[in-house]
């Protein structure tokens, strides 16, 4: 069981966090917790100190109980108030021993935390069968036991069924106003770009692993027909630029569509899944 959030590969800004996250989790939960994981760029090895967030996972013994959402209600609010670039830079969640071991799409609303949302109860789609390989492959301890241990193995061919039904999940998205809105930065453009970047890779090489932004950008580069190929080289300069862009969002709607249909997402979003 590992205790200190501390990492000296982490920035000192990250490890503030976490040194102010764990103790916080640890109180609220007492003993409903279980674990503590970092996932998302800090596991996988490409956190950007720029554009990253601080993705967590904290799982607990049984559902988080009124008073204990209470608690992290008002330690999530008092986080967000830190002078730390990384304050609102957060994102985790909340999610019970048997809800993590196996993905149910009928359980699928846990506690949230998010750079663009409060604490709150949010549904977990399909990404979070991705999410869950993250943090059982590489996700990094703070707190708890191996998370082999916690999660069931993820296969492949569940891999590239959760990859084609976020690609779906996309494609609506940036058909309602939401999502426009949210392609509207430069930098949101360059996230879409990258996400269907590692979308496409993933399915391209089906091993069953994810892998980095990086490494998923540098292949689109090399492999995708133009215009796709200019338009990912192009966004790699937009990554920290918040600046409106309406003139390329054309582009990048057309991109994530043609994502979507080259990587055979055309079933029900509805799809039950099976990781066996």
């Amino acid at each position: 069981m590992v205790s200190n959030a501390c990492d000296p590969g982490f920035t000192p800004e990250v490890n503030a966090m976490l040194a102010a996250l764990l103790p916080g989790v640890e109180a609220a939960l007492t003993d409903n917790l279980v674990g503590v994981y970092l996932r998302g760029s800090l596991a996988l090895g490409d956190f950007d100190p720029a554009t990253s967030d601080i993705d967590f996972l904290v799982v607990t013994e049984r559902p988080v109980a009124e008073a204990e959402f209470a608690a992290l209600a008002v330690l999530h609010a008092r986080l967000a108030a830190l002078p730390n670039k990384y304050a609102d830079h957060l994102e985790g969640s909340y999610i019970p021993r048997a809800a993590v071991e196996r993905f149910r799409p009928d359980e699928r609303r846990h506690p949230t935390v998010g750079a663009d949302w409060t604490f709150q109860y949010g549904e977990h789609r399909d990404g979070w069968i991705l999410e869950r390989w993250t943090v059982r492959e590489r996700g990094v301890i703070l707190r708890g036991p191996d998370p082999k241990t916690l999660i069931d193995p993820i296969t492949p061919d569940a891999i590239c069924q959760a990859v084609r039904v976020c690609l779906r999940e996309w494609t609506e998205w940036m058909a309602r106003p939401d999502g426009l809105q949210f392609v509207t930065p430069r930098s949101h453009q360059a996230f879409a770009a990258e996400t269907m970047c590692r979308a496409l890779y993933t399915l391209a090489h089906s091993r069953g692993a994810l892998p980095t932004k990086p490494r998923a950008v540098a292949w689109a580069r090399e492999t995708l027909p133009e215009p796709w190929r200019s338009l990912v080289e192009q966004s790699r300069t937009w990554r920290t630029d918040t600046t409106p862009n309406p003139a390329s969002m054309p582009t990048i709607l057309r991109f994530v569509r043609w994502a979507a249909a080259e990587g055979g997402a055309t079933a029900s979003s509805s799809d039950q899944h099976d990781e066996r």
